[in-house]
């Protein structure tokens, strides 16, 4: 297997052992044994155990962002929606990066992952607060609401799916609970018909 292919398989089997065993038993040696190969053998694709959680950690979270740059057609309003209803989606799915990413949270502060991952969550929240912005920008959303605000409120209930699918409650807040609480947030946003995208004018 050339480089780049063992050490993107490297990176594949790293992921599934957080989603198995979490960050602390993703071993060096546990990886090397999924890989096949001998734990002297990573260090020839990495510097060390962090590199490979890192790299790892940008996968995860490429994916799980992946609707972010996915959905581009629509009005900001229709792409915050199917952003939510593709979250919903994987969530619903057999796709472990729901456990690899509250592994990954869950992670010691020695590990030194909990800031590059409140970095890269940052950044999702910045994306969508810019669709936000757009609607802003054409009208289509009130121009009186804060875009970080209501990022962050989108986000929280992509949280409130990741945490249900974990404790095996999804049966309780369940999609259509999600997709009523999507709704509420981007009617609470959408100007009024016939009125003007500004609640003070």
């Amino acid at each position: 297997m050339r480089g780049p292919e063992r050490r993107g398989q490297i990176v594949e089997m790293a992921l599934a052992l957080v989603a198995k065993y979490g960050v602390p038993g993703t071993t060096l040696t546990r990886i090397a044994s999924a890989v096949g190969v001998t734990t002297p053998a990573l260090y020839a694709h990495f510097a060390n155990r962090k590199e490979i959680l890192l790299e790892a950690l940008d996968v995860l979270i490429q994916r799980r962002s992946a609707a972010h740059h996915l959905v581009t057609e629509g009005t900001p309003l229709e792409r915050l929606r199917e952003i939510g209803h593709r979250h919903s989606e994987l969530v619903a799915s057999d796709d472990k990066s729901v456990l690899a990413l509250f592994e990954f949270i869950a992670a010691g502060p020695e590990e030194g992952l909990r800031e590059t991952l409140g970095e890269r969550h940052l950044g999702l929240v910045d994306e969508l607060a810019r669709i936000v912005e757009d609607g802003q920008e054409d009208g289509s959303i009130i121009r009186d609401v804060d875009p970080q605000q209501i990022a962050w409120m989108i986000v929280s209930r992509a949280w409130t799916e990741d945490i249900a699918a974990l404790m095996g409650i999804s049966h309780a807040w369940n999609q259509q609970r999600s997709n009523q609480m999507l709704e509420l947030i981007l009617d609470s946003i959408t100007p009024p018909k016939g009125g003007c995208a500004s609640e003070t004018e």
